[in-house]
């Protein structure tokens, strides 16, 4: 989920546990659909989870881009396909007390990025395009979603 307040999305930052010798990134908030869950309902859930905002369902808009990837991660691998949404908010100060105990393991931080500073910062964010995705985002509406590498 993109949340986008006075210019800037928020992402957390996170390592792997079981390989901490690699280092952090940057990622926005979201996480896996429980078994019959919609996608936007589970959305709604893990922003909540994740940050301690509550995100009314019916508030989100069109998924506005989509990526496949694959990745290891605490010992085991995943393939993935993901969908994001996007919502304007006012700024708050999110939250871990919802992280489950893998998250309490592997999340460090919060940060309000701008398009600007996405582009220009060296350390590793997920996905790669997001500093051109929330520039979208900030201009208009995107009506068709955004293929996205899987990085």
């Amino acid at each position: 989920m993109l949340l986008i307040a006075d210019g800037a999305v928020l992402l957390i930052q996170g390592h792997d546990p079981s390989q901490p010798e690699l280092g952090p990134w940057w990622h926005t908030p979201g996480g896996g659909i429980e078994e019959g869950e919609a996608l936007e309902t589970a959305a709604a859930r893990e922003v909540e989870e994740e940050t301690g905002l509550h995100v009314d369902v019916e508030s989100l808009g069109p998924c506005i881009a989509t990526r496949r990837t694959t990745f290891a991660f605490d010992g085991r691998s995943y393939e993935q396909d993901e969908w994001f949404f996007a919502l304007r908010v006012d700024r708050f100060e999110p939250h871990g007390r919802g992280w489950i105990e893998i998250e309490q393991r592997s999340l460090l931080r919060y940060g309000w990025w701008t398009p600007d500073e996405l582009d220009a910062t060296s350390e590793i964010v997920y996905p790669a395009e997001l500093g051109t995705v929330v520039r979208a985002l900030l201009a208009g509406p995107i009506v068709e979603p955004r293929r996205l590498s899987g990085d």
